[in-house]
């Protein structure tokens, strides 16, 4: 993304037919209804895959460190645009510093005729059969609603002019698996640690550079009380921003394994009322609504945007909605 290589990153898959996965903040450097991108099956393509290019993503634990679950035998190429990231907590085969949009033009110089196809098939299968678990999760009529019925509500209604930020925990985890980012830098991230409380800052900073553009927060009840108030300076600065809040009445991501570790009785310090925070910006002079049904999120979020107010939509979800879909992250474990 901050190399300006998406040209050069679609170019070189559209010939040589390379499966190509995008993470945090590159989201969207190749479309994600792009038929050479995937998402879904990465653990499984990595537990197969006998070379790894590995551009401008850190090895931390979201890749597992370049080490477990990976496949032993394979190489390691680890592009980076700067010297000090290379070869962290796995030392690559091959390790080059180097602006990553003239490396993929020089691949695709190098690589002309030469086509991965078969392989290229074989992603696509994983993908696909994870991909049917989702749309089974995206169909869910669950009241309260489930946090993939959400995040796919938000598919269905987002387009090229919107910008998303992500600001959550589990709410966020599970819109990035069916939210479609086609654009690079739609999609702003809070990083691999999850950085709670970004949301509400950087979109006043996305509409204040990009006016013209609908700037969507997708938020965990936990973090939008992080810097929520901000709707304040939203409200005072007439940057008509909306918060979408997942609102499971917790820290989701840390509460859900703890009531598997420990039960429900002993979880400590992790549950949250369903407070009404569109109450809350509506107070301070913006728009609000509360959401309790999942037929009503697409019709909420137009209403919200039409408003041309800074806007809250505050939707009511299953506390045990991620554990029932199998879909919990239990990273503290």
């Amino acid at each position: 993304y901050w190399d300006e290589a998406h040209d050069a990153l679609r170019d070189l898959t559209d010939q040589t037919n390379i499966p190509v996965f995008t993470n945090g903040g590159g989201r969207g450097t190749l479309p994600m209804n792009h038929p050479n991108c995937f998402k879904s099956a990465r653990g499984k393509a990595l537990r197969q895959a006998d070379v790894v290019l590995l551009i401008g993503t850190p090895l931390d634990f979201r890749l597992k460190y370049g080490k477990e679950d990976w496949n032993p035998d394979a190489k390691l190429i680890q592009i980076e645009n700067d010297p000090d990231e290379l070869n962290h907590n796995r030392v690559a085969d091959v390790a080059i510093c180097t602006n990553s949009r003239l490396l993929l033009e020089a691949l695709s110089e190098g690589l002309h005729g030469v086509n991965f196809a078969d392989w290229l098939g074989d992603v696509r299968e994983m993908e696909d059969k994870q991909n049917a678990k989702l749309e089974d999760w995206k169909a869910l009529n669950d009241k309260p609603i489930n946090h993939f019925r959400m995040g796919g509500a938000i598919n269905d209604f987002i387009d090229e002019n919107t910008l998303l930020i992500g600001d959550g925990g589990d709410i966020v985890s599970a819109c990035a698996k069916v939210i479609d980012i086609t654009q690079p830098g739609q999609w702003l991230d809070p990083g691999p640690l999850g950085c709670l409380g970004v949301g509400a800052p950087f979109a006043i900073a996305a509409k204040h550079l990009y006016p013209e553009k609908r700037v969507l927060i997708i938020n965990g009840d936990g973090s939008f009380g992080l810097n929520g108030f901000e709707f304040d300076t939203a409200i005072r600065f007439n940057l008509p921003i909306v918060s979408i809040i997942g609102n499971d009445g917790g820290w989701g991501q840390i509460r859900t394994p703890q009531i598997g570790m420990v039960t429900e009785e002993r979880a400590i310090a992790t549950k949250l009322g369903f407070t009404r925070y569109d109450k809350i910006v509506e107070a301070m002079g913006g728009y609000g609504e509360l959401v309790e049904d999942p037929d009503d999120i697409g019709g909420a979020l137009e209403r919200a945007f039409a408003s041309g107010k800074p806007a809250c939509i505050n939707v009511i979800l299953d506390p045990m909605g991620m554990s029932k879909t199998g879909a919990s992250t239990p990273y503290i474990v």
